[in-house]
């Protein structure tokens, strides 16, 4: 604004303008405020300007694995935008938004596109907090009819484009649902699980084995690599190598539930061969030959 407008909007004089921005910069510079006071004295103007609340290379990271997820819808997407751009000085902030054009043009969700996940975020880690008993109404990948289940939800966490919900019941302590497969919710009022102190999940070792499907049990494993062994440590954080053979291959033991690890073995090809257990290389077998099957046929 400038000193014309403070005088006209305050009923003030242009002294009473002066003193009081005077006053405004010195508690500016002494405070821990987000914004820069400026006065341009040739045209009498003062302003705030933002300044960066993070630097403009963060957003643009953030911004650019937000689009590589692929989970938001794109009205989602633009909103986190919105939100991230705003911490930015306002030169900044249009440099990294056509930056984030590019891939903002070509951006398609996973699935159908539509659902908002940011409202149903919010509601579980309500929910988390507040160990809330819930029954509701959810869609198996296995037959794709929803069934009623009861259960506390105990964490959420985010992999391979999908958000997850780990349940607590009495039968199975750390069940997986994925959060776009939930219909109807409803909190239980007459009946509460009550969250056992030993069954509660440790969240840090957990997400080390949340990047594969978690049907089946979870099994230690070791198999010989002939690809680039960082690829399988990559994918397969609960790795290492634990032997390097002649022909440069590796062997490297693991951890992982069942019906992810057999999934990502069989779609390695010939670059792996399961070792251990007997039975997982047996259902490495079955799967291969059903497989076979199906070209002779």
């Amino acid at each position: 604004m400038t000193t014309e407008q403070f005088v006209e909007k305050y009923h003030v004089t242009k002294r009473t303008v002066q003193r009081d921005m005077a006053s405004l910069r010195d508690l500016l510079a002494e405070s821990n405020l987000d914004y820069q006071f400026v006065h341009q004295s040739r045209s009498n103007v003062y302003a705030l300007l933002a300044t960066n609340q993070l630097q403009a290379e963060q957003v643009l990271s953030l911004l650019k694995v937000l689009m590589g997820t692929r989970a938001f819808s794109q009205a989602e997407l633009l909103t986190l935008r919105r939100a991230l751009l705003g911490l930015l000085a306002p030169a900044e902030r249009t440099a990294v938004k056509k930056l984030s054009s590019v891939g903002l043009a070509q951006y398609k969700p996973v699935g159908q596109g539509s659902q908002e996940l940011l409202p149903s975020i919010k509601q579980f880690s309500i929910w988390i907090m507040q160990k809330t008993t819930l029954s509701f109404d959810y869609v198996h990948s296995s037959d794709g009819q929803a069934h009623t289940e009861v259960g506390v939800p105990i964490s959420l966490y985010f992999a391979d484009f999908y958000f997850y919900i780990v349940m607590f019941n009495e039968n199975r302590p750390h069940a997986i649902y994925r959060l776009d497969r939930f219909q109807t919710i409803k909190p239980v009022t007459n009946k509460r699980i009550r969250l056992r102190y030993d069954q509660k999940i440790n969240e840090a070792a957990f997400n080390n084995q949340t990047y594969l499907l978690h049907g089946g049990n979870e099994l230690t494993f070791t198999f010989r690599y002939w690809a680039f062994p960082q690829t399988a440590l990559d994918r397969l954080p609960q790795s290492r190598v634990i032997k390097t053979m002649p022909d440069h291959s590796v062997i490297i033991e693991a951890q992982s539930f069942e019906q992810g690890i057999l999934l990502w073995l069989v779609g390695q090809g010939p670059r792996v061969k399961v070792l251990t257990p007997q039975s997982l290389v047996t259902s490495v077998q079955k799967v291969l030959k059903a497989t076979l099957e199906k070209y002779n046929d």
